[in-house]
């Protein structure tokens, strides 16, 4: 039992060790984030140069999306069996593939790219939790969590933002390596700062080997008996499925509507939805913002008050509303808060759902990889189910606002994991 506990207590780090695993755990998702989202401002250059229809062009987004719906239950297997640190730099290797990929010449080349390329993506999303736990105290997990939880949606926001000024001078194949040549730097980084734990203290003769964190834990197949491993996964389902129905789905469903723009102004439809176009992609920008605003604030106060249960409450009442009422609305302003207030509702519960998940009993690093490998494939199996569902419905004739609402319903999963004990950080 105390080799246990022993195996749950962050190894001692310098601080300077520490505060530079945190940032490249954060920049190498963001970077990641901006390779690949990074396409789609360039969408009508890649799908002339690849001499593919728009359908195609979206694969090349959804491959990704794929990747990171079944591989993470494999980041924390080989987390389990080589360790956090070789599986991450391994993982940073995978995301690099991102720097040939825009001189490939043909379409195969670039899907089986870039399912390599969400591979490391996913290995490095699924291990950014247990990394956190491994070398921060308790008390200073929230705020990692935070900053971790928005970092692919910061990549997201930034490659939207300069994807287009930076092609117009580099060329859009150059910008797109330049975002993976950041990631390369990151795991340059990484490499440096050696191994994401201490060398384990020197253990009497005959005692190292039984000493291995390793054979302490359970292995991945129990942790699929434990019900927590379940019950975070659900709670996270919710939101994100939300999220990706929205992204794809408010637009068409505001071009159905006259209020936003309306036909009066005497523009011809095409022009009137290239309008609402420029008018929801800043409304979903909105979105995202608050979103990343909400979750870095919530670390700070999760460190100050050091419950997770009020936020996870608070999340689980708020989106739903928030996202009703965006939908009910019939005026830009109303629509602009309730929009703002879904991004702070929807990003709310990710800090505090991981530090609650890092904070429950029998857990150490390699077991938090392997339940949060777990979580990541069925969370983004269910939310890409999501998606699907809406369209369906949709080519069934059901009205698309109810569709959506249906969506706005399932975001109270959060509340799931209130079923949990509540730990507060020493």
């Amino acid at each position: 039992m105390a080799q246990v506990t022993q195996i749950s207590q962050p190894p001692a780090l310098s601080a300077q060790k520490k505060w530079s695993i945190a940032f490249i755990l954060f920049g190498m998702y963001v970077t990641f984030g901006m390779s690949w989202l990074g396409i789609v401002p360039v969408l009508p250059e890649l799908l002339k140069a690849l001499q593919i229809d728009v359908s195609q062009g979206s694969s090349l987004y959804s491959i990704v999306s794929l990747a990171k719906s079944i591989v993470p239950i494999l980041a924390g297997i080989l987390a389990a069996r080589w360790g956090l640190t070789k599986t991450m730099r391994l993982s940073g290797a995978l995301i690099l593939i991102g720097l040939l990929i825009p001189f490939l010449p043909a379409y195969g080349m670039w899907i089986v790219a870039r399912f390599i390329f969400g591979m490391g993506g996913a290995i490095w999303v699924a291990l950014m939790g247990a990394v956190t736990m491994q070398i921060f105290e308790a008390n200073q997990r929230p705020i990692i969590n935070a900053f971790n939880g928005v970092a692919v949606n910061i990549g997201i926001i930034l490659a939207l933002q300069l994807t287009l000024p930076l092609s117009a001078s580099l060329g859009w194949k150059n910008t797109l390596a330049l975002y993976s040549l950041l990631s390369g730097l990151f795991l340059l980084g990484l490499f440096a700062v050696g191994p994401l734990a201490p060398a384990p203290a020197k253990a009497a003769k005959g005692e190292a080997a039984s000493n291995a964190p390793k054979a302490e834990g359970p292995k991945y197949l129990d942790t699929l008996k434990m019900p927590v491993t379940w019950i975070v996964s659900l709670s996270f389902a919710g939101p994100l499925a939300l999220y990706l129905v929205l992204n794809y789905w408010l637009p068409i469903y505001f071009q159905e509507v006259s209020w936003l723009v309306p036909a009066a102004q005497g523009l011809d439809e095409v022009a009137r939805k290239k309008m609402i176009k420029g008018e929801i992609n800043q409304l979903m920008s909105w979105l995202n913002l608050w979103g990343c605003v909400s979750s870095i604030a919530t670390g700070f106060l999760l460190q100050r008050f050091k419950k997770t249960k009020p936020f996870i409450l608070a999340a689980a009442l708020l989106l739903p509303v928030a996202s009703l009422m965006a939908l009910q609305s019939s005026n830009k302003g109303l629509l602009t808060l309730m929009l703002a207030l879904t991004g702070v509702g929807m990003f709310l519960s990710v800090s505090p759902l991981v530090t609650l998940l890092q904070s429950q009993p029998k857990m150490n690093p390699l077991v938090i990889g392997m339940i949060m490998g777990t979580m990541f494939s069925v969370t983004y199996i269910l939310s890409a189910m999501a998606p699907e569902l809406v369209s369906m419905g949709y080519k069934a004739k059901m009205p698309l606002q109810t569709l959506l609402m249906i969506c706005c319903v399932l975001t109270l999963s959060p509340a799931i994991a209130l079923t949990l004990p509540e730990k507060a950080a020493d």
